[in-house]
């Protein structure tokens, strides 16, 4: 028993950790730049840390997710691409919701399934970056079609991102320390399937 309570909380410390190599990641490319390939790491350092195969290569989390992030950061364009998209449906999304008629209503709509759309494009296109070695072309394109084929798995990423949310209004302090391992804990269980059929 004693010793269970020790390995959870040797893996608590681990995922801790983790979140706070994802933050520097993000901050390292001003998050515009640094997006995708720290998302990928996040996948990857994770993975390892379930397997135990961070100690079989006698590997501390920073080593890893920095060994990771070196092999992701040439993605610049792409992390350039998405954190944009997000920034401007969001934006649109902020002053659309500030008008009060039908129209701005389906706008409204429109808006958030296209933000959505980003989410689950970036979440599932890093997914395949990192777990099947695709490049980036071929990673959204599997993404895009992921998402249509895997209703129920891009609606479980999308509860797991919109908890978050709601988490981090709550309590700010929760999310960053908490945040992205759940979320890549979340999105790592939700695509094991997916992840096993994609080629």
């Amino acid at each position: 028993m004693n010793s269970k309570i020790v390995l959870f909380f040797q893996y608590m410390y681990k995922y801790f950790q983790v979140s706070l190599c994802f933050w520097l990641s993000l901050l390292k490319g001003l998050v515009v730049y640094s997006i995708v390939p720290s998302f990928c790491t996040l996948f990857l350092v994770l993975r390892d840390i379930n397997k135990g195969e961070d100690e079989e290569k006698n590997k501390n989390v920073k080593l890893l997710f920095n060994h990771y992030y070196e092999s992701f950061k040439m993605y610049k364009v792409t992390s350039f691409i998405y954190t944009f998209s997000m920034i401007i449906v969001y934006t649109c999304l902020f002053f659309v919701n500030k008008q009060t008629n039908a129209f701005s209503l389906v706008l409204s709509i429109l808006l958030i399934y296209f933000l959505a759309m980003v989410l689950l494009m970036l979440t599932y296109s890093t997914a395949f970056l990192a777990f099947k070695n695709m490049n980036v072309k071929d990673g959204n394109i599997h993404a895009f079609l992921a998402i249509i084929k895997n209703p129920i798995n891009s609606v479980s990423i999308l509860v797991i991102i919109i908890l978050l949310f709601i988490a981090a209004g709550y309590n700010l302090v929760f999310f960053v320390v908490f945040g992205p391992f759940l979320y890549g804990l979340g999105v790592i269980f939700s695509l094991v399937k997916v992840l096993e059929v994609e080629k």
